[in-house]
This record gives C-alpha cells, sequence and structure tokens, in this order.
C-alpha cells in the first residue's frame, strides 16, 4: 500500500534492514514481532541493532518543497465521464480521478486496485473481492453495487460498450463481493478492466447528476476535481481520504497550448513543470538544456491515415491499395517526428503481442498507383476532404497532401479544434483523416474490436466505417479464443486481411516523450499506456 513519498522511502529502510539481518531464517525464532516492529531493546550490542541504527541515521526524509504540479498538453478534454471521456487527454485526467477492478503493473501483469483478490472461476465467471472502506470524493462508501452500476452502464454507452460487449451481467453477493457473467468467454477481460471506460463510478453521483454528470466526476481516485476551464486549463486537488494513502502532490493543474514550441518556451522559462506530449521537432530543445529532462519510450500506439470506406471513391479498394501505393511511409519518420519512430509496418503497435512481423508495408510505387486509379475509373484524379486536428497532425496532412498530388489526388486539409473534430469524425463527416491510437490494454484485441468490427462504426471507433464479414469473424474468433497462441495468430492472420482491405494507411510507431523539469521529483513514466501519473510529484526546498 502506498503511504505517500516519507512512507516509501521508510519502508525501503526497514525492507534492508531486514534482509540484512537474515528475516525468515528457518534455524529459529528469529521473524518475531517485536522485530517487524522495529522494537530492538532486546537486541543491545547485537549486528542487527547496529544495522537498525545505521540505516535510522542514514535515511533522510526529502525536503518537499512546492507540491502544486503545473503539466501541459495539446489538446482539451472532452468529458470527466470515463465511459465518455476515453480520448488520450481526457484518459490522463481520468486516471487521477477514477480507479478500476484491476489495474496493470509495470511489468504488464493485472493486480487489484479497488478489488483485493480476485479469481477465473471458469471462462465466463470471474469473482471479484473489493477492499473496504474505499471512499468516493463525495464520503460515500464503494459498495459492489457501484461496481455493477458502472460495469452495466458502460454495456449501454458508445465509447464504452465495445469493451463490455462480453459482460451479461454483473451479481452482487452484499456490500464487497460480485460476480462478472460473461455471454461468451473472454479473455481479454482483466486487460480489458484498465481501459479508462471502465473504471468504477458512484452510482449515487451519477443518478443524481443526470446528463451533466461529466462536468463534475466523483471517484475513488487520489486526485478530486476543482475545475475546469475549456480549452484553457483544469485543475484538481488532492484526496487525504484516498484508500492508497494520500499522493505527495497537493494539486495538478493542466494548461492546453496546442503549439508544441509554445508548450517547450513555457517548460524552459518554469511556467510548467512537465509537458505530457513534447512534439518531436522540439525534442532535441529540451535533451540539449540542463534544466530540462526528455523522457521517451516506444510507444503502444499507432499513427495512421484513415480512409471512409463508405464515400465515392475511396469505397474502391483498388482506390485505397493506389493512395497507399504512393506514400513514403519514411518521410514522415524523418520529417514527423524527427528519426524518433519507425515505419509503421501494420495496424497493431510493434509492443503488443500478436504483432505481425512478416506484414509489409506498401513500396512507393506511383506507376502501380496510377494504374489502379485508371482501373477504378479515377484516371484523371480525386478531390478528397483531409480532417486533422493539432499542429503535428495538420503537418502530417501537409506531407500526404504532397506526396497525393504526384498521382493527380488533391486534398483539402481542414483542421479542426479538437472536440470540433471529434464531433466530426464520429459523424463520418470526413474522407480521410490523420489519428493514433494508443492501446491502453496491452492486449491486441484492444487494437482491432473498436477499430475495425462493424458494429463499432462511427464514435465507437471504426472511424474508415469498415464493413467486411471476413474482418468480423476473425475478430470475433480471437476475443473468444482461451489458446493463447491460436488467440494471436488470429491476430497475425488478421493484420494480413486489414493489410489487403487497406481501411488504413499505418503511418508510424513513435516514442511517448514527456518533457519536464530536471528538479521535478517523483515523476512516473508509464511505459504501457503514456497515461502518465503525477500524484508523486514534487520539488526539493
Amino acid at each position: 500500500m502506498r503511504k505517500g513519498m516519507y512512507g516509501k522511502l521508510t519502508m525501503l529502510a526497514v525492507a534492508g534492514v531486514m534482509a540484512l539481518s537474515g528475516c525468515g531464517n528457518s534455524g529459529g525464532d528469529t521473524g518475531t514481532a517485536a522485530e517487524s516492529k522495529g522494537e530492538t531493546t532486546a537486541l543491545a550490542g547485537t549486528e542487527t541493532e547496529k544495522a537498525l541504527e545505521e540505516a535510522s541515521q542514514g535515511e533522510k526524509e526529502p525536503s518537499i518543497g512546492r507540491t502544486d504540479i503545473i503539466s501541459a498538453n495539446t489538446s482539451d478534454i472532452r468529458s470527466m465521464d470515463p465511459q465518455v471521456g476515453v480520448d488520450s487527454p481526457s484518459a490522463t485526467l481520468n486516471r487521477h480521478i477514477y480507479n478500476g477492478l484491476v489495474k496493470i503493473d509495470e511489468n504488464r501483469e493485472v493486480v487489484g486496485d479497488l478489488a483485493e483478490s480476485f479469481e477465473m472461476v471458469d471462462d465466463k465467471t470471474y469473482k471479484f473481492k473489493l477492499r473496504e472502506g474505499v471512499k468516493f470524493h463525495n464520503g460515500e462508501e464503494l459498495k459492489a453495487s457501484d461496481v455493477k452500476f458502472s460495469l452495466e452502464r458502460a454495456k449501454t454507452m458508445p465509447k464504452a460498450m465495445s469493451n463490455a460487449s462480453a459482460i451479461n451481467h454483473v451479481s452482487v453477493e452484499g456490500d464487497y463481493d460480485l460476480t462478472i457473467h460473461l455471454s461468451r468467454p473472454y479473455p481479454s477481460l482483466l486487460y480489458v478492466l484498465n481501459d479508462t471506460s471502465m473504471k468504477i463510478l458512484s452510482e449515487k453521483a451519477v443518478t443524481e447528476a443526470g446528463e451533466t454528470y461529466g462536468e463534475e466526476p466523483i471517484g475513488t481516485g487520489p486526485f478530486m476535481f476543482k475545475e475546469w476551464v475549456p480549452n484553457d486549463h483544469w485543475t484538481l486537488v488532492r484526496f487525504d481520504d484516498y484508500f492508497d494513502g494520500p499522493a505527495t502532490a497537493t494539486s495538478i493543474t493542466n494548461r492546453i497550448i496546442p503549439e508544441g514550441s509554445a508548450r517547450t518556451i513555457a517548460l524552459e522559462t518554469g511556467e510548467i513543470d512537465v509537458i505530457l506530449t513534447v512534439d518531436p521537432v522540439d525534442a532535441a530543445n529540451v535533451e540539449a538544456n540542463d534544466e530540462l529532462v526528455l523522457e521517451s519510450w516506444p510507444s503502444a500506439s499507432v499513427e495512421f491515415m484513415a480512409f471512409n470506406t463508405t464515400k465515392k471513391g475511396l469505397d474502391d479498394v483498388r482506390v485505397r491499395q493506389a493512395i497507399t501505393y504512393a506514400m513514403n511511409r519514411q518521410e514522415f519518420v524523418d520529417t514527423i517526428v524527427e528519426g524518433r519512430g519507425e515505419v509503421a509496418s501494420s495496424f497493431i503497435a510493434k509492443t503488443l503481442p500478436g504483432w505481425n512481423e512478416e506484414v509489409q508495408p506498401y513500396p512507393q510505387d506511383l506507376e502501380k498507383a496510377k494504374e489502379l486509379l485508371a482501373e477504378a475509373g479515377y484516371g484523371d484524379g480525386l478531390d478528397l476532404k483531409m480532417y486533422v486536428s493539432g499542429d503535428v497532425r495538420n503537418r502530417t496532412a501537409q506531407v500526404v497532401q504532397a506526396q497525393l498530388a504526384q498521382i493527380g489526388v488533391n486534398v483539402d486539409i481542414n483542421v479542426y479544434e479538437w472536440g470540433a473534430f471529434q464531433d466530426a469524425i464520429n459523424a463520418g463527416e470526413h474522407e480521410l483523416l490523420i489519428l493514433g491510437w494508443t492501446n491502453t490494454t496491452c492486449d491486441p484485441e484492444y487494437s482491432v474490436t473498436p477499430l475495425f468490427h462493424s458494429k463499432n462504426c462511427g464514435m465507437n471507433g471504426n472511424r474508415a466505417y469498415l464493413r467486411d464479414e471476413k474482418v468480423d469473424e476473425m475478430i470475433d474468433a480471437a476475443s473468444m479464443e482461451t489458446d493463447r497462441e491460436k488467440r494471436l495468430q488470429t491476430y497475425r492472420d488478421l493484420q494480413v486481411r486489414l493489410n489487403e482491405l487497406c481501411p488504413w494507411v499505418p503511418l508510424y510507431y513513435k516514442s511517448n516523450m514527456v518533457g519536464r523539469r530536471a528538479d521535478l521529483k517523483g515523476f512516473q513514466f508509464n511505459k504501457n499506456t503514456a497515461l502518465h501519473y503525477l500524484g508523486d510529484c514534487y520539488f526539493e526546498e
């Protein structure tokens, strides 16, 4: 159990002394309660007492100074309702407000969060025992009925229903025990429960707030909502009754700064403490500054251009293949991410199980592209509208525009604020779009079901509006397969099928990059999901 920064350091010191003293030795009754509590009177003159005294004298608690942390991100949030705000900016905020039944640790293992323990009874039944005494921010105690409400509500919410689709119902056995009953085997369940959309809500708070719930959220997490000024900033404050002990940071304010260089300048001048998304063109400047630190790790995401396969011209696979042949993906790696990434060869991130290394990106072949366009009846060219949001993706769109002009495809770039962009693509207004998808579950199912299954067209995630029976069959088969190797092979085969259909052009795999002040302590870089935790951050006096 995390008890804040002081508690962490104390426990580390005690653990080190226990190791020195041979705790657990089978040669005698040395592991007494007195030793575990540090009661050493009876050990005077022993090496153990000496070690304890040295550890006590050597342990220096950090001199904590400022704890109001200021971060910056590219875009504003969509909602503080986790079953609505599943985009990256919203998920970062909601990661601090809410907890799930389980979470994924740094080793990609599923461990308890609100659940004290859990077990798989059979392939369609999972039992959970909740921690007792967990408080919501409104003072109410977490009960099994809240979990039932949250997961069954997820089945009705467009942004969450894909993750919750296998849940038949949740039964409650008292205040702290519950069972999730599935309608079919779903081996991804425990991993999917880590996703933002599956966080646990207060039934009372949601019911009382109704449609306005996402404006004043109530969670069990280490931080409580304070204010949100759209397109400017949001602020959270520490929840001192957090079940795992109070956070070190007392508040977190996140400023919305869309322009990458402006974020970097604000970091350099000390206006902000940490940039949650460093633009690749600014990374070298952060690295070169001794007062700053750049943290980077390969992302579980894919940056892509999607076709709306329902639009005229793009409903023909030959046109989609022609456009794909016209593109030089290495140029995006070289110019957009400044070499800090690699060409995306497939639709699943390289860091995830099930990635198919045998799927190769289409090589640039302008003559082949022109031949395919002519076969499809577009030998004289084609006019398409591209929807994007943000500076980096606008630059990406300009590279696409230049490349496609070589085969007579004219691209009209339309740049939107993040919220308006989401509304437009959810409604299917686009013909082309640039977007990225980050897998927050460490399971390949989450990289295909929301994005390519016909039941998820539109705001559920399938912005290519792809409808293909074979793809649906393969996704459904993989999602129920309990044999791990068979399951992963189906995902590999699925990538081959998608490569033929071209609903996307996967552009590049990037690195997640965070820039922070060098004297900021306690920052946790989340290598799995890039939803970084700021609650342990502080500055020394």
